[in-house]
């Protein structure tokens, strides 16, 4: 047996195993060798696709609870991990407190508990939810302590203080089964993941995604603070969200993860934690992590990967049996039209537009393995073949038949790659600074600093002047031939960037707050193109007066590229949109998404339709590979 879908969350169930939670809203149970026992069957209240991810999950006595993306919840068999009882999202409410006709919001979100038989938890409306365990039945609905802002982890392992982290970087003290939360100590500006009670010292570590004051998105990592509320120590380690928290069972040593794709390990015997190795080698960014009764370490990666390890060795002992696949970005062959070049988990796939633009067709005609782990983004050459950013720190260029030319190493996590209008140099956005290399050779002719910040995208501008944007919505453009600084803009604080493209007039940027245009050269954002959008825009594209954007809440939005007016929208995809193209059927305008689980979607582009612009009238997947991957 084997993993068929992405895992989002683990829990270790002590004298059963491990516990995990998928995007389609099913749960699955494995041993300590992380072989699969058995899987939940597809919930009767699965939506299309086939269900909504689960990230809110806990385990009490018999029974697990969950909450998937739109505020269902259920009760399962934690024996069996059949589905016992359901409270549906729009039932779930407290209407009183809601506009007429609301409807439940995407979240993401993972805080819940299990306090003295009552389930603790937001519903999809952000209210907070008071549920008696053993009948299921809804004791109150009152709003939530948190405010406006999702509860994102809660620790009840402390007598007489239970501790609550949101997702605005506030630590709540005080008691759930009062509902009196006192005591509330800002230690973060972004979600608090984890929050856990260390019983050594009497104190809670939580996570920070993004930093406090001016080391807000540029240094973090965690927070300690006292039963009482005082903050008394931060750790800023990381340069990327983290994610993950476990200690060892004798709490003596903590591991934390996050996107820099690492675990640090912490000695937690004295008084003053301190960083004393890190494990890497991931496949991808961690997510999660847990630690089981024999004191290994199981951690998750974004691509759903599962592997046990010995920290000690910094080896892998056992992998969980899933085979991973995504389209992380598309892009159109210069001079062959209706083909696109898809970076996969295993190198570039070669997509095929064609048929009649009544009946058109979409096909994968050719797949390409680097042995580079996957491909994050990828640039067609007008010569044939393309250049790839893969995540193990590579850039490799290749011929048409996928035959590699060069392949050059970088010095930390790239995460894009544009190549210049005389195609002669590629600037490859990295967490050192934008590094641009000869396209010829793979040679580095330049590397550009932004006051020593990562760098998450770059690009070229029609003139050849070089584009690059930061965690911190620092956007700066140099010279194309030397290192001065010609254009500089900076975003509003935390809306960071994803990607970049410029066309004759205009600078678009992805990332936090929408998918923006910037006129060339411009002091400010012309247009914020972020209508219904939840979450991060990953990625997007312009084609004549529309704009299409992609965003990490599973959704397709098109708008009017002069009023933003939202013209079309799709929120039915079977994992996060990652990759974006246009092309050509017929003379007709065809969008091409692709995204996790390896899904190629074909839209028709027609703002004239009484459907909306965006209209599906394929859809492909690209098949995961016979084996899996290895760190």
């Amino acid at each position: 047996m084997e993993l068929t879908n992405r895992i989002t969350r683990i829990l270790p169930v002590d004298g059963v195993g491990l516990l995990a939670a998928d995007v389609v809203g099913r749960l699955h149970l494995l041993d300590d060798r992380l072989r699969l026992l058995r899987s939940a069957p597809v919930a009767a209240t699965a939506t299309p696709p086939c269900g909504w991810p689960l990230y809110t999950v806990a385990v009490a006595g018999p029974w697990v609870v969950t909450k998937d993306k739109y505020g269902t919840i259920t009760k399962w068999s934690l024996d069996t991990l059949d589905p016992v009882d359901v409270l549906d999202a729009k039932a779930t409410a407290n209407r009183d407190h809601l506009v007429e006709d609301e409807e439940p919001s995407p979240e993401i979100s993972r805080g819940i508990a299990v306090w003295k038989g009552r389930v603790h938890v937001n519903n999809g409306f952000r209210q907070l939810a008071v549920i008696d365990l053993d009948t299921f039945v809804v004791e109150r609905i009152v709003p939530s302590f948190t405010g406006e802002v999702a509860l994102e982890s809660v620790c009840t392992d402390r007598p007489g203080v239970h501790a609550v982290g949101d997702r605005a970087g506030r630590v709540h003290l005080g008691s759930l089964e009062d509902l009196a939360f006192p005591t509330v100590v800002q230690v973060d500006h972004g979600n608090i993941h984890r929050l856990l009670h260390d019983p050594l010292h009497d104190r809670f570590w939580a996570t920070q995604d993004v930093g406090t004051g001016d080391d807000r998105y540029v240094r973090h990592g965690l927070a300690v603070l006292t039963p009482d509320g005082r903050l008394v120590r931060q750790l800023p380690f990381a340069r990327n969200d983290v994610e993950a928290l476990a200690f060892s069972r004798d709490h003596t040593r903590a591991y934390v993860g996050g996107f820099d794709g690492v675990i640090h390990v912490l000695d937690n015997s004295r008084p003053q934690p301190r960083v004393t190795a890190t494990l890497d080698g991931y496949s991808h960014q961690v997510s999660d992590c847990v630690v089981t009764e024999d004191d290994a370490l199981v951690v998750l990666t974004q691509d759903g990967h599962l592997v046990r390890t010995d920290p000690a060795r910094n080896t892998v002992t056992a992998r969980a049996p899933f085979r991973r696949q995504c389209v992380w970005d598309l892009q159109a062959a210069p001079n062959t039209p209706g083909t696109l070049y898809a970076a996969t988990d295993d190198g570039v796939a070669v997509v095929r537009v064609g048929g009649t633009a009544a009946a058109p067709s979409l096909c994968v005609s050719a797949r390409h393995v680097t042995g580079l782990g996957f491909t994050r983004r990828i640039q067609p050459m007008p010569d044939g073949g393309w250049i790839g950013v893969t995540w193990d720190r590579k850039v490799t260029r290749s011929g048409n038949d996928g035959t590699p030319r060069w392949t050059s190493a970088m010095p930390a996590i790239a995460h894009t790659v544009a190549v210049s209008p005389d195609r002669r140099r590629a600037l490859v956005a990295t967490n050192v600074g934008a590094i641009e290399l000869d396209t010829a050779t793979g040679h580095t002719v330049d590397h550009l600093d932004v006051d020593g910040l990562p760098v998450w995208a770059a690009t070229y501008l029609p003139t050849g002047e070089r584009v690059v944007g930061t965690r911190t919505g620092e956007l700066r453009a140099f010279d194309a031939h030397d290192t001065s600084v010609t254009w500089q803009l900076r975003l509003r604080l935390g809306e960071y960037v994803k990607r970049l493209w410029a066309d004759a007039h205009d600078l678009y940027v992805t990332g936090s707050g929408g998918l923006k245009r910037i006129p060339l050269h411009g002091d400010a954002v012309e247009h914020r193109y972020v209508e219904l959008l939840d979450n991060t825009v990953e990625n997007g594209v312009v084609h004549a007066d529309t704009v299409c954007a992609v965003s990490y809440g599973c959704q397709i939005a098109a708008y009017d590229r002069h009023t933003g007016d939202l013209t079309g929208l799709v929120e039915d995809l079977p994992g996060e949109p990652k990759g974006v193209a246009v092309t050509r059927v017929d003379d007709e305008a065809f969008l091409v998404v692709g995204g996790r689980g390896g899904y190629l979607d074909l839209y028709r582009l027609d703002a004239r339709s009484a459907r909306g612009t965006l209209a599906r009238v394929r859809r492909a997947f690209l098949p995961r590979g016979a084996t899996r991957t290895t760190r």
